[in-house]
């Protein structure tokens, strides 16, 4: 695809030959001044390995606006020697393992965890924090089965299909990577410090914001631009026609990687824009041996067959659709007991045949 919008100018990307090796506080304070690329790329073009003190050059930089300033005055130091202190370290750009040196979006990023998931191929999945219980499984289903593949599964770590993708590759004892909008010491939303334990644990948090930086509105879409460009390719799950998830595609289709879309129902709002992505060019996947086969990734080579569901079982799966339905129409389709079907949902959902969620239960797709 190859149409978008145009974007703001990344915060300061830059294409240098080697490392510049400049001290972790200096990268605090300048990712905290979230400068213009241009702007960025005029200081550290001044800089060299040999330069004695590179805080006080950023500090003295006479390009430095008042809001810019403002912002590393409120970095708080205290913040950052503590997540040092807990492991999390700064990687310079042409470092950072895998695409992202092609393209990047910051000259530096903050990480939590083992950035060497980002060796193996990457794909970013992603969609609405609104996301249905189709969007929700779908997005779970590709995720482990690329996670068991060898993808690492790059998203965003927001609610809904963000939240589902990473499940899905931890689910699979796969690597994933949260790219944040705020510092990587800020657990956003809270309900997901659990969930952010475990991605460390199995991958790492990422962010092109200083440390105790909070997560607001525009860093969201900035951080879409991240997400490309750690990516190979993007997987679109549920976006509505306004979603950022639709600014990550347009960032991946501008850096020539390839956009995948899964279809739903043509009078579903929550897909309207991943219609439009397919429209500009996007391709349509229903399969994710079909996004393996593009990247020229082998498939797990067995994958364990379902085991077959009792009459019981069978009768309900008949009245059941990708659109959640409730315990009582269940019964009232099929004429069985309510305690029967009810037990024989808890054994499919068990076997990961059936999802349930808060409008009742739906195949899985």
């Amino acid at each position: 695809m190859a149409v978008r919008a145009a974007a703001a100018e990344p915060v300061a990307a830059l294409e240098t030959e080697g490392s510049l090796n400049l001290p972790p506080y200096f990268w605090q304070q300048f990712l905290a001044a979230e400068m213009s690329g241009s702007k960025g790329r005029v200081l550290l073009e001044r800089l060299d390995p040999s330069c004695v003190d590179p805080v006080t050059e950023l500090e003295q930089f006479e390009a430095l606006t008042p809001a810019e300033r403002k912002r590393m005055s409120l970095a708080s130091r205290t913040a950052f020697e503590a997540a040092l202190s807990r492991g999390v370290f700064v990687v310079e750009a042409d470092s950072v393992p895998g695409v992202y040196p092609e393209s990047p979006t910051a000259p530096a990023l903050f990480v939590d965890g083992a950035l060497d998931c980002l060796d193996q191929p990457t794909v970013a999945i992603v969609g609405t924090r609104s996301a249905s219980t189709y969007g929700r499984a779908v997005a779970e289903k590709f995720a482990e089965s690329l996670a068991k593949a060898g993808v690492t599964i790059v998203s965003g770590g927001a609610l809904g299909i963000d939240a589902a993708a990473h499940r899905g590759a931890l689910n699979a004892g796969g690597s994933t990577v949260a790219v944040l909008a705020g510092g990587v010491d800020h657990v956003y939303p809270a309900v997901h410090g659990g969930l952010f334990r475990q991605i460390k644990d199995s991958g790492c948090l990422v962010s092109q914001y200083a440390v105790g930086t909070k997560p607001i509105e525009y860093r969201f879409l900035e951080r879409n631009g991240l997400i490309a460009a750690l990516s190979l390719a993007v997987l679109v799950i549920e976006a509505p026609a306004r979603s950022g998830a639709l600014r990550t595609a347009h960032e991946a289709a501008d850096l020539g990687r390839e956009v995948f879309v899964v279809p739903a129902n043509i009078d579903n709002l929550n897909f309207r824009g991943s219609f439009n992505l397919l429209r500009d060019g996007a391709t349509l996947v229903d399969n994710p041996y079909q996004i393996l086969e593009s990247l020229g990734i082998e498939p797990t080579p067995h994958v364990p067959e379902v085991a077959a569901a009792s009459s019981v079982g069978e009768q309900i799966l008949s009245v059941l659709t990708v659109s959640p339905l409730a315990a009582e129409f269940i019964v009232e389709r099929t004429g069985l007991p309510t305690a029967e079907i009810l037990s024989e949902l808890t054994l499919l959902e068990l076997e990961g045949r059936v999802i349930r969620d808060a409008g009742g239960y739906a195949l899985r797709p």
